[in-house]
């Protein structure tokens, strides 16, 4: 079951401290990270996804780490079971909200950030068909400066089609690494 707004107004509330560093995500960015961690290579524990969450080493209260951990489980397992039951991969934000493109950008850069974790596996297996794969999110991050990224973000009509394939290519990524 998806998290309630409610459920998400909390985890906002502890990942917007002033405790916690700059690089810590927001809601839309720990969404991305879990989405990486289910879709891509196994093995990331809910306690790395809570550090590279919070942008390194942070003391939360017991509950606010339970909040978390459980925000985790939660996304992950909502995830899992679209992907279980060939369902459409449902994105925490649609293209009629206010700051559309701003959680867009979160989403992916918490991706990014799920990807980095264990970013060997991710390129192990065919490094092509995994940068192939990543591209749209690596674009739609903003967090790449090449020439070659300018020239994708110079591209409206290439822009629109990476942000159109965010949820499906979600799929693709799951089946590329866990089917053999």
């Amino acid at each position: 079951m998806p998290l309630c707004s409610q459920e998400i107004d909390r985890i906002e509330d502890i990942l917007f401290s002033d405790d916690l560093n700059e690089d810590a995500l927001d809601y839309f960015g720990l969404h991305g990270l879990v989405s990486a961690i289910v879709v891509g290579p196994p093995s990331v524990s809910a306690d790395q996804a809570l550090h590279a969450t919070l942008g390194g080493e942070v003391k939360l209260s017991n509950k606010q780490t339970t909040t978390l951990i459980d925000a985790i489980e939660t996304i992950a397992k909502d995830l899992a079971d679209f992907l279980t039951e060939g369902s459409d991969f449902n994105l925490p934000f649609e293209e009629e909200d206010e700051d559309y493109e701003v959680a867009m950008e979160s989403w992916c850069v918490g991706f990014i950030e799920g990807m980095l974790l264990k970013e060997d596996a991710w390129f192990a297996k065919d490094e092509e068909v995994s940068a192939e794969l990543l591209l749209p999110y690596m674009a739609l991050s903003g967090l790449y400066d090449g020439d070659e990224f300018h020239q994708i973000h110079d591209n409206s009509k290439l822009m629109q089609q990476m942000i159109g394939l965010l949820g499906e290519q979600l799929t693709d990524i799951y089946l590329f690494f866990h089917s053999d």
